[in-house]
């Protein structure tokens, strides 16, 4: 049973009201630590903390940033041993489902974890962030967007956030609710799991009631996302074929940057930094005769090729890929089309179900039978 409450808006300070609920769930004990975005002593970008003491709690929730793969670090967290006290994670959408795919894989445990998800408005790059052109900072700045229903923040977006069409948390314990609702004055608290009640039960909190505005607010935002996602997907199939794809990535300096903010790639060996490639220097020299050239650093494409065939399932499209990149390759112009084709032929949405397998690692006999048949 889902409970919807409402958090009262004090002096429409969304950021501070929602740090008083994150407060009180530490000083109640009902989460011993909270995994949650808080700036740097510079004060230019938030990055991940685990924080314990709640007068220490100076959270930005909102924060349009996603400057590494949250659900990385819970699976950091939680691999090798579950907590044995409750923790608390705030994470986006995408990395919640990123989360839930881990687990898939065996390389989380969401034992003890109560997962709070945020509605989330979209991310903007680490530079951008840090280097923000407008009077605002960017946390006012996409409040106020959003409060004035204004479309100028999509400009600082990072690509995967333009068209998306999952901003809502999904397999969350609790969402902090945004979309339909006045944030100058309240913030839906949503508790969707049994955990998620227990912690809410004892709070004193007004229940939600226009449910239905919500509702038709986000059935309006994800149809327009995935207007845009479409276009998108149309404007850009046209990169994947082996020409077009040998010089989409000419840039690439190999340095394998994707693969290691890539919250699905989890391998503590990766193929393409181990010693499968190595050579003595004669077979450089013969590669080299053979075509009379031979580029290098090597095998670069493969490397990319590679990588998708082993996570493309499990993409959550979240674009820590391409915000990754030191050379700036758009790397969601082929990794976006690529995994919505390859998860709708094989009908599986990433993060969706965490009952429903990777279907890599399912064998039916009755699928893909035409393959090889004349």
């Amino acid at each position: 049973m889902v409970k919807q409450k409402i958090l009262e808006v004090k002096n429409s300070d969304v950021t501070g009201t929602v740090n008083d609920f994150l407060k009180n769930l530490l000083k109640s004990g009902k989460i011993s630590a909270l995994l949650v975005s808080q700036s740097v002593p510079s004060r230019k970008v938030v990055f991940p903390v685990l924080i314990s003491d709640p007068d220490k709690l100076d959270a930005k929730v909102f924060a349009p940033l996603l400057p590494a793969s949250t659900s990385k670090i819970v699976s950091k967290i939680t691999k090798f041993q579950p907590s044995d006290k409750p923790l608390g994670v705030v994470l986006h959408p995408c990395q919640i489902r990123a989360l839930i795919e881990l687990v898939k894989l065996n390389q989380a445990n969401l034992n003890n974890i109560i997962i709070i998800g945020v509605d989330c408005l979209g991310t903007f790059s680490l530079n951008t962030y840090a280097d923000f052109p407008e009077k605002k900072n960017p946390i006012d700045f996409i409040l106020d967007d959003f409060k004035s229903n204004s479309d100028k923040s999509e400009q600082f977006l990072r690509s995967a956030c333009v068209v998306c069409n999952q901003p809502v948390p999904i397999n969350a314990d609790i969402i902090i609710g945004l979309f339909g609702m006045d944030i100058n004055k309240e913030i839906l608290i949503e508790a969707v799991s049994d955990s998620g009640i227990k912690i809410l039960e004892d709070l004193k909190l007004d229940t939600f009631k226009d449910v239905k505005k919500r509702e038709k607010y986000i059935e309006d935002l994800i149809g327009n996302r995935t207007k845009k996602l479409a276009a998108f997907i149309k404007d850009k199939t046209g990169n994947i074929d082996i020409e077009s794809l040998t010089s989409f990535f000419d840039k690439c300096v190999n340095c394998h940057n994707c693969m290691n903010v890539c919250p699905i790639c989890y391998c503590r060996e990766c193929l393409f930094d181990s010693s499968v490639f190595d050579a003595e220097a004669n077979k450089y020299v013969k590669k080299s005769e053979s075509k009379g050239l031979f580029k290098l650093p090597n095998d670069s494409l493969l490397f990319h090729l590679g990588r998708m065939n082993h996570m493309i399932l499990s993409c959550v499209k979240c674009g820590l890929c391409e915000q990754g990149c030191p050379m700036n390759i758009a790397l969601m112009d082929v990794f976006i089309p690529a995994a919505e084709n390859a998860q709708k032929e094989f009908k599986y949405q990433p993060g969706k179900n965490r009952d429903e397998k990777v279907p890599m690692v399912v064998y039916r006999e009755d699928e893909y039978v035409e393959v090889g048949e004349k």
